[in-house]
């Protein structure tokens, strides 16, 4: 079955509930949602609606195993917090739940795409 890759949060910026909606709704098919590009979602620095109102939820449908996370590289370093700022933001939204991090962190890709060198 066809893998489909949402990016950038499936382009749902918070004030978007009807685009988010959708997002949600395509969890019945073989869709992964990256987590990516949090500055492109209309809020601020540290990001706090984005992860409550749209990371948070799309965990809760999804699962850890179909998110994946992404930083929209290389717009991500126009940005004041820059590559590691966005790994580190996202890494602590799934503190506390080692498989959750490992899987949103690098495992979805991983199982996606295989091993990184060909491990």
């Amino acid at each position: 079955e066809t893998v489909v890759i949402l990016d950038h949060f499936g382009f749902a910026a918070v004030d978007n509930q009807e685009q988010f909606q959708m997002v949600l709704d395509l969890a019945k098919y073989n869709v992964i949602v990256k987590i990516s590009a949090l500055f492109r979602l209309n809020d601020e620095y540290p990001y706090d609606r984005v992860q409550k109102e749209r990371f948070d939820k799309l965990l809760e449908v999804y699962g850890a195993e179909r998110l994946m996370f992404g930083t929209d590289f290389p717009f991500v370093m126009d940005q004041d917090f820059g590559y590691k700022g966005a790994v580190e933001l996202v890494r602590s939204w799934t503190a506390g739940d080692e498989t959750v991090t490992n899987a949103v962190m690098g495992g979805t890709a991983e199982r996606l795409f295989g091993a990184w060198g060909g491990r």
